[in-house]
């Protein structure tokens, strides 16, 4: 994200809100259209106000995910001795590959974080959070929440281009991004609903192994794009499908648990 921020902070001559609205309409058009299907996995649906509130809770931890994000550079490049540690002007193009990799991961871990802590604060006290399978629905509806925001700020440039340009971009990141946050919280969930129904401290170790594996799956996905320098996108996105249908069963295995649960109670 701290790419498309530096463009944002760039001035430009005329602000052309058409572009804007385009860029948000496609941009929360594809989290739609990804919250619809994974909500249909989820047999007792929760209330609509408190999917409201995840979805609006993942797009609240953009502005929080950019601090920590820009942060995060400018402590780097800070230790590397860098004379200009300003994170709004993005990633230096002359860092070195490993350090870039430190970067990228840092990144993927900070928005898994921020997305998680959304549903920390807003939902997980609640007690409508009763079953397990709820922290997979309520991590993936804050996710979509975090790429509808995420979607529409790297649709704005493509859009001032063309109308055409745009939808492309949009096309792609429906089946990038917006379902690579949705795959990474979606796995995030499924180790905290592992352990819902067990002791605290296995859930809270439950809880940490879903942030690495989240953080991985986001991290290699990054590293995938930019190796492939946009040319070959295949590893990307078998990777997304090896996720998609691991989440898949993920849902089918928690709730086979639940109803084995309830019936010995």
């Amino acid at each position: 994200m701290i790419d498309w921020l530096a463009q944002a902070l760039k001035p430009v001559e005329r602000l052309n809100l058409e572009p804007l609205a385009w860029a948000f309409a496609a941009g929360f058009l594809a989290a739609f259209v990804w919250l619809w299907f994974w909500l249909k996995e989820d047999e007792a649906p929760e209330p609509r106000r408190l999917i409201i509130l995840a979805f609006v809770g993942g797009m609240l931890a953009i502005p929080l995910a950019l601090v920590m994000q820009c942060s995060w550079l400018s402590s780097v490049l800070e230790y590397l001795n860098y004379t200009d540690t300003d994170c709004t002007k993005g990633v230096p193009n002359d860092i070195s590959e490993h350090v870039g990799l430190v970067l990228l991961i840092g990144f993927a871990a900070i928005e898994e974080f921020v997305k998680y802590l959304a549903v920390l604060v807003l939902i997980f006290w609640r007690r409508e959070y009763d079953e397990p399978a709820d922290a997979m629905i309520y991590l993936i509806t804050a996710a979509l929440g975090f790429a509808a925001v995420e979607n529409a700020f790297y649709l704005w440039n493509p859009f001032q281009t063309a109308l055409l340009h745009g939808f492309t971009t949009a096309n792609l990141r429906f089946l990038g991004p917006t379902l690579l946050h949705t795959l990474s919280s979606g796995i995030f969930g499924y180790f905290i609903a592992k352990g819902f129904l067990s002791g605290w401290l296995r859930e809270e170790f439950d809880a940490l192994l879903g942030f690495l594996a989240a953080t991985v799956l986001h991290s290699l996905f990054n590293i995938f794009i930019l190796r492939s320098e946009g040319h070959r996108i295949e590893p990307a996105l078998l990777l997304l499908i090896a996720s998609g249908i691991f989440v898949l069963f993920s849902f089918e295995r928690i709730k086979h648990t639940i109803r084995k649960y309830y019936a010995k109670g």
